[in-house]
């Protein structure tokens, strides 16, 4: 026991913390949510597909607003900014599209006119006129790279494969400071906003861990008013960081969004333990006159409810393996690991530093303000068990009722604040221009015998137009918007569609006038695939869901002849697929925690009535949060999804306590005191445990991501209604049912 060889107990853990400090060098950090999904997941294999056909660019996005793009100031931005996007490293400087870079095939009274937009400034009236005039017959255009008002235009540059993100993003952040003003520049795109990620998580990093110390260091001293009492804990908080991360090191988990939160987790789990260890460490101090009987007496007394409550939060982190979701598995292994090893250094490094020290003399402080609240709570439970019934029974339905307005799914782009330059980017884009979310639609031709197809345009062109009934479609773009433009220019305009023959001339003329990229971005090399991009105005991904399903159902109406299958990809399908996962592995998730805590329980209290009533105020805790959810519009996303093991993992620990330290106390006296002297000592424990939880949560409100913010107050919120509700609803029943508890042995 570390206890009787405490010196060689502390150079053991000593040598494991720095072989463990070690696997920090081996961190690696995962910044997007490529892997997310399940390999066979049929979204994600229909993602892959169209990657494989079509290529995937990464696009950095430059908007350019102002009071009109049609300005001679504007246009050599325009004309500049495109230049210096070509300098900047891993751009593909045949891959800029602007006004500046675009050729255009315009109808003229004279004929036909093939030239940029750009290629000289307009030099009067007339020639600006005429730009406009240009830009708002090509469709391709409009809307797309110009705003309909005219105040915004877009420079995107696609960046080769292998491209350094942090390098791009310094680079095209210099050149947007370099040209604002008088006009605003925007910058945004994936390599953009998983670049923030980065930063933002790295900055998480960086204030999360001193904050939550600091607020332990001043919890533990108004919870002991002791020195050992504040160094032991903190210095037990700090190893199993070191231990958890190094861990993560070393079995190569990366940190993520949703494992960046870890570090705060790990320092209110791991001060939860200490805080019933060193409880329980001054209360029984006047009862020894040496460290290692003391040491060994508090190890008889509580190690065994903190191995019980280590092990059973580490089965309920396991039970986030039931997602399919890659970050919330390993989230799962990670909090599991981390939950064990804070158990082991509590059990082992605490009673070694104790048997060294002395005993302390006096008694344990006890703030007579919390006896006094603990003691109230504790009446006003015992005395209105009826009111307290009705009370709880209408927040239970109404928290039911709630549950079910929660939404599913995460909007990226919400990630950050609302004045974050990435999200103030995307989301003018979304009111100016057609959208910056996309889904790809690839249809299969090879029934009709190629995209030339006279039949299969016209089909095409029923299910765009259709598309573009939906309110919250920007724009659509394929081949057929290519054939349309150069149609208009060359025969005017006409409601006729073009036969096979008309087809294949106007595809052969916008090969041999655009980039290979342009041309093979939209129809595959064998002219059997068609690419429809989808350019959509709404981020909320319920809307895309049913949008989705929508086009599911309706494709057979515009796609009769032979078949015709669709392959969806863009970036919204990853998001649709998470969502479903995490509904059916939320559902999975309850289910299994809760039996994960109900048979430990169990297994501890060996009754069936006793370990249901563990399960109670978890259960309706977490009924609470999640009505709340929907309440405030909070959404059920990736990080808010880990709520329930984090909620059952350590939540369980108040009941644990309460309820061991109760059917202890029963054994010495009658029912009434024993509620009572428990509420009072160990609620006081409890107490500070919630405490030490409530203000190490919060420190995730300091997170630059929103998800994580607000899995850190619902976490915070959750702790004070689990202590509030053990604190309420277990003096209550304990009195009107205690004839019918028989009291387990842990003597």
């Amino acid at each position: 026991m570390s206890y009787t060889r405490p010196k060689t107990t502390l150079l053991a853990l000593f040598a494991i913390t720095l072989l463990m400090a070690g696997g920090l060098n081996q961190l690696e950090t995962r910044n997007s949510f490529d892997g997310e999904l399940p390999a066979d997941d049929p979204i994600n294999q229909g993602i892959e597909a169209a990657k494989a056909t079509f290529g995937e660019r990464s696009i950095v996005l430059i908007g350019l607003e102002t009071g009109s793009v049609y300005s001679p100031e504007a246009a050599q931005k325009i004309i500049d900014i495109s230049n210096e996007l070509a300098k900047v490293p891993h751009v593909l400087s045949d891959e800029i599209v602007s006004l500046a870079t675009l050729s255009n095939v315009s109808h003229r009274d004279w004929g036909l006119e093939t030239g940029g937009f750009l290629d000289e400034l307009p030099a009067d009236e007339a020639a600006w006129q005429q730009l406009k005039a240009d830009v708002a017959g090509n469709a391709m255009v409009l809307d797309r790279l110009v705003s309909a008002d005219e105040s915004l235009t877009v420079i995107a540059a696609a960046l080769e494969e292998g491209f350094e993100g942090g390098t791009v993003y310094d680079a095209v952040s210099e050149l947007a400071d370099h040209y604002a003003g008088p006009e605003r520049i925007h910058i945004t795109g994936a390599p953009i906003l998983v670049e923030d990620v980065q930063r933002g998580i790295s900055g998480d990093s960086r204030r999360f861990i001193p904050i939550a110390i600091v607020l332990i260091f001043i919890g533990f001293y108004i919870s002991f008013r002791r020195l050992p009492g504040v160094l032991l804990p903190v210095g037990m908080v700090i190893m199993s960081i070191l231990w958890t991360m190094g861990f993560m090191g070393y079995a190569g988990l990366p940190v993520t969004v949703v494992s960046n939160a870890l570090p705060v987790i790990m320092v209110a789990v791991a001060s939860s333990y200490a805080i019933h260890f060193m409880n329980a460490y001054y209360r029984l101090a006047d009862q020894h006159s040496t460290g290692p009987a003391l040491a060994e007496a508090t190890l008889q007394k509580i190690g065994l409810p903190i191995l019980i409550t280590g092990l059973t939060s580490a089965l309920g982190s396991a039970s986030l393996l039931i997602f399919k979701i890659t970050s919330l598995r390993e989230f799962g292994i990670i909090g599991s690991v981390g939950f064990l090893l804070a158990t082991v250094i509590c059990l082992t490094f605490l009673p070694a530093v104790c048997a060294l020290l002395k005993p302390p003399a006096g008694k344990a402080y006890q703030s007579a303000g919390l006896q006094r609240f603990l003691r109230s709570l504790t009446q006003m439970a015992q005395g209105h068990r009826r009111a307290i019934t009705v009370a709880y029974l209408l927040l239970i339905a109404g928290a039911v009722y709630f549950i079910g307005q929660v939404k599913i799914g995460d909007d990226y782009l919400k990630f950050f604040p609302k004045s974050h330059q990435g999200r103030v980017a995307a989301e003018t884009f979304n009111d100016k221009l057609s959208g910056v979310r996309t889904m790809d639609i690839v249809v299969d031709a090879t029934a009709y015998g190629g995209i030339k197809d006279e039949a299969f345009f016209r089909n095409l062109n029923g299910f765009q137009d259709y598309l573009m009934d939906y309110e919250e479609v920007g724009h659509t773009y394929s081949y057929r918007d290519v054939v349309h433009h150069l149609s208009t220019n060359l025969n005017g305009e006409t409601d006729a569609l073009p036969g096979s023959s008309e087809i294949a001339q106007y595809l052969m003329l916008h090969e041999m006038s655009a980039t290979p990229g342009e041309v093979f971005a939209l129809r595959s090399e064998d002219d059997n695939q068609a690419r429809i991009q989808v350019f959509l105005k709404s981020s909320d991904p319920e809307v895309h869901q049913a949008l989705y399903e929508d086009i599911q159902r309706d494709a057979a109406r515009f796609f009769p002849e032979g078949n015709t299958p669709l392959t969806f990809g863009g970036d919204v399908m990853h998001r649709i697929a998470l969502g479903t996962y995490i509904v059916e592995g939320k559902v999975q998730n309850i289910i299994l925690a809760l039996l994960i805590v109900f048979l430990s329980c169990l297994i501890i209290f060996r009754s069936l009535p006793k370990s249901l009533m563990a399960l109670l105020p978890i259960t309706v805790s977490l009924l609470m949060v999640f009505g709340l959810m929907g309440v405030i519009g909070i959404r059920l996303g990736i990080s808010t999804a880990l709520l329930t093991a984090m909620i059952v993992g350590i939540g369980v620990d108040f009941a644990v306590h309460y309820l061991v330290g109760y059917f202890r106390d029963r054994e010495e006296m009658p029912a009434d005191e024993a509620i009572t002297h428990n509420s009072l000592h160990t609620g006081q424990a409890i107490a500070y445990d919630a405490a030490s939880n409530i203000a190490g949560f919060s420190v995730l409100s300091f997170s630059g991501f929103l998800p994580v913010q607000h899995f850190g107050w619902l976490l915070a919120l959750s702790m004070l209604l689990i202590f509030l509700n053990t604190m309420v609803l277990y003096p209550a029943l304990l009195t009107q049912k205690e004839r019918q508890l028989a009291t387990p042995e842990f003597a």
